[in-house]
């Protein structure tokens, strides 16, 4: 499946689909944006230089998959808490203005 995804170009003409469309607010130039949709399609990025033509260091592609992992998880935690709290960071989400810390739990 993945080599017809390849091949048909899908990733380049990909639309995120509607629920995730609150992480094209924190994926905005064109190698991120580029880099989000191929994502969503392939799943991970080990061949997202040779795929896209876009260069970049593989640190780079791993910091912007763990921003998109710790924003989804925080979006998908903060929808489950029914909280004011919750629905508070969801509108933050949403409105593009959160901003991500990486505190580790003790």
């Amino acid at each position: 499946m993945r080599d017809l995804d390849f091949i048909s170009g899908r990733f380049f003409n990909y639309d995120v689909p509607k629920e995730k469309r609150y992480l094209l607010k924190y994926f905005k130039n064109d190698l991120q944006m580029a880099f989000l949709k191929y994502l969503m399609v392939f799943g991970d990025y080990r061949n997202f230089t040779d795929h896209t033509g876009y260069y970049c260091n593989p640190s780079l592609l791993f910091r912007m998959e763990q921003r998109l992992r710790r924003i989804v998880a925080v979006y998908d935690e903060a929808k489950r808490a029914l909280t004011e709290e919750g629905m508070a960071t969801v509108h933050l989400i949403e409105s593009g203005k959160f901003r991500l810390t990486w505190k580790t739990k003790s």
